[in-house]
């Protein structure tokens, strides 16, 4: 967070028209990017971008604290997200959260999920569940501390490792093909897997 962030807060919170501006300003493009990927509608973003800072002004008075105004403004953009999505008649289902360890370091599809190759991108985002894409998108993209991505979810940090390791499994499983090309069996090989194997000629 700038260093400036905490007064800029602190004046948005009293009604300032400047401070809720500049915030906007500062704020607007990791909320549009997580909408946009949430719903893997632009036009559907933007509305929802806007959407989420009338909100966040109207009800400015519930902000506790400065500190907070990021995970604050996340989860009203989450809340949106996820209103659009029920809209659609998607299921907005959250997996339960068996205990999984962290997934160590970083990750290959993670690296090819921010070279924003959109097409690809896209169609592997849509495959996964909203609870699953949410931790991905604020963990890969905005850069969440596992902290405030469990207070944007309303959740516990090992719920949100346990989501983030099943969901980077996921992606891996989904991008296998293009990660690991030539681990595919090949036409001919495929073929011969599916025909019995011949049996040795017995002379009478």
């Amino acid at each position: 967070m700038p260093p400036d962030d905490p007064a800029l807060i602190d004046a948005f919170r009293q009604g300032d028209e400047f401070a809720f501006v500049a915030l906007y300003d500062r704020y607007k493009g990791a909320v549009y990017g997580y909408c946009a990927k949430m719903l893997l509608d632009r036009t559907a973003a933007e509305d929802l971008l806007q959407e989420t800072f009338a909100r966040a002004y109207e009800h400015r008075e519930r902000l506790l604290n400065s500190t907070s105004f990021k995970a604050w403004l996340f989860t009203i953009a989450r809340n949106q997200c996820l209103n659009a999505l029920r809209k659609r008649g998607r299921e907005v289902g959250f997996a339960p959260d068996a205990p999984e360890p962290p997934s160590p370091g970083a990750t290959p599809f993670g690296n090819l999920l921010k070279s924003e190759q959109a097409a690809l991108v896209s169609r592997t985002l849509d495959q996964l569940s909203p609870s699953y894409r949410e931790v991905v998108v604020l963990r890969e993209y905005q850069n969440l501390s596992y902290d405030e991505i469990a207070a944007v979810t309303k959740t516990t940090v090992s719920s949100v490792k346990s989501r983030l390791f099943k969901a980077r499994r996921q992606i891996g499983e989904i991008l296998r093909p293009w990660l690991h090309p030539d681990s595919l069996p090949r036409p001919s090989e495929a073929a011969a897997s599916l025909t019995p194997a011949a049996q040795p000629v017995r002379l009478s």
